[in-house]
C-alpha cells in the first residue's frame, strides 16, 4: 500500500507525519539519522510532507524551518527526550518511575506536535499542493541530512516512497 504515492496531497502535516513514521523502515531510518547524524526527525518528516505536496524546499523554507527548530529543539524537546531516556533505567526499579516516564513521553510527543504545527505554518507561502513528487522527496531529504548520511538518506527515501 505504501509503495505508491498518495492519491491526493496531504493537507495537514501532523496526520501525514504519523502515517509516514508508521511505515516499515521509516522510524528506524529516522532514528538512525537522529542518533548517528544529529538529524531532526520532525524536519525530515516535514521535508517528506513537502515532497508529498510536490514542493522542493527552498533556502527560504530551510531558513524559516531553522528559526522554528531553534525555538523548539534545544530548549524544549531535547530536555524532554533526555529526561525520558534517563527515566527508562529508573522505570525498571519502580512502577511510579514508569508512570513518570510515560508522562514525560506524552509531554515530549505533544511538544513535537506543536513544533510540527509551527513547521506547517511555514508551508503557508507554498504553492497549492500538487501530487507527490519522488524527486522532491529525494532532494528535500538530501538538503536536510548531511552528505555523510547518504546511506540513511537513501534508506529513508526508499521507506517513504
Amino acid at each position: 500500500m505504501w509503495a505508491s504515492p498518495l492519491p491526493k496531497p496531504p493537507e495537514s502535516f501532523w496526520p501525514y507525519a504519523l502515517d509516514a513514521y508508521a511505515r516499515p523502515g521509516v522510524a528506524e531510518a529516522c532514528l538512525t539519522a537522529q542518533d548517528a547524524h544529529g538529524a531532526d526527525v520532525p524536519l525530515l518528516l516535514w521535508g517528506a510532507w513537502a515532497a508529498a505536496r510536490s514542493h522542493t524546499l527552498t533556502e527560504a523554507d530551510l531558513a524559516a524551518a531553522a528559526t522554528v527548530a531553534t525555538r523548539w529543539r534545544a530548549p524544549v524537546i531535547a530536555p524532554l527526550r533526555q529526561a525520558r531516556r534517563a527515566l527508562k533505567a529508573l522505570a525498571a526499579s519502580a512502577a511510579e518511575n514508569e508512570a513518570l516516564r510515560q508522562a514525560v513521553k506524552a509531554t515530549e510527543l505533544e511538544a513535537e506536535r506543536l513544533y510540527m504545527a509551527a513547521l506547517e505554518q511555514v508551508a503557508g507561502r507554498w504553492p497549492a499542493p500538487a501530487p507527490s513528487c519522488p524527486q522532491a522527496l529525494h532532494d528535500n531529504l538530501a538538503r536536510l541530512l548531511p552528505p555523510e548520511a547518504a546511506l540513511v538518506t537513501e534508506r529513508l527515501h526508499k521507506a517513504l516512497s
